[in-house]
């Protein structure tokens, strides 16, 4: 017996049932309706948590996997203005510089004047294909990366782009889901590639320098917001003869209500029908109550 199952067990064993009558009124106990009758002490045992069904603003979302990449426009490749010989190099792969910053003196073969060749951005220095003594002409030999905003390039599939749009708010985490930042969907593309797959893009700020280019990220896309006239938790929502139920409290009642599942923000889902505002229900550990209804052999629904 693994280690849920043992605490199932013992947290069952420790709920028992009221008499019927004992301490609610008849007119509560209707055996059409799987329920149990839980002491005091089962339920301070059973550590659940309860809320009120009521209203809830639900933000629906799309997940989806990305990757990190620079902005293009912030991207610079900088070379000489005339053709010379490099007589100094200032700045190599991975130095950050600043805008107006020498990166290089070139000796101009004709005049044999010196230029210096400046960053036009702050930002770090990816690429340098030159070095000293080297003759180089109009070509860029240095590319200078502005981290400060990066995009996210997104895959999304058909059900994803049916209710995308651009504008539509975004939150980025990374994997380990050590920080998060808000974005807009910037660009959809207009056709799918192989496998069915479209590509969406997120401009986010990343002033910090967390969001890396290459990194593997997750971003939920809101493609609707939405008041719900009744919702209930997710953790709430168990299932009795493969329906979705909840677990209403009346007193040291406990019933199972068979509830229409609508959207979900992936926290609260909404109930299109089989609950009404104000009712409690139990949300963390309602397991335990559909356990207890099992052990009875009233795991039937209707």
């Amino acid at each position: 017996m693994n280690f849920n199952a043992l605490m199932i067990a013992i947290l069952c064993a420790a709920m028992t049932l009221i008499p019927a009558g004992a301490s609610e009124d008849d007119h509560h106990d209707n055996e059409e309706i799987p329920h149990t009758r839980l002491t005091d002490a089962a339920i301070a045992n059973a550590n659940l948590t309860l809320d009120t069904v009521g209203k809830r603003s639900i933000d629906v979302k799309h997940t989806l996997f990305g990757v990190i990449a620079a902005n293009n426009d912030n991207i610079v490749h900088v070379g000489a203005k005339y053709q010379g010989v490099v007589t100094q190099l200032l700045a190599n792969v991975g130095d950050t510089v600043k805008q107006g910053q020498t990166l290089a003196v070139i000796e101009n073969i004709s005049t044999g004047a010196s230029f210096n060749v400046t960053s036009p951005l702050n930002g770090e220095v990816t690429a340098r294909s030159t070095n000293r003594g080297e003759v180089v002409a109009q070509q860029p030999f240095f590319e200078i990366l502005d981290v400060s905003s990066v995009w996210v390039e997104l895959s999304a599939f058909p059900e994803n782009i049916e209710v995308m749009k651009e504008q539509q708010t975004a939150y980025v985490y990374d994997l380990h889901h050590h920080q998060r930042v808000t974005g807009k969907v910037a660009y959809i593309a207009p056709q799918m590639t192989g496998g069915h797959i479209a590509r969406a893009r997120i401009e986010i700020a990343n002033s910090a320098g967390h969001w890396r280019p290459g990194m593997h990220v997750k971003a939920d896309v809101i493609t609707d917001s939405f008041a719900a006239n009744v919702a209930v938790h997710s953790d709430a929502i168990q299932r009795l003869e493969e329906q979705p139920v909840v677990f209403l409290r009346d007193g040291n009642r406990f019933e199972a209500r068979v509830i229409k599942l609508g959207r979900t923000d992936g926290r609260y889902v909404e109930v299109l029908d089989g609950l009404k505002g104000g009712e409690s229900y139990v949300v963390e550990n309602s397991y335990l109550i559909k356990a207890d209804i099992l052990k009875q052999g009233a795991g039937h629904s209707h």
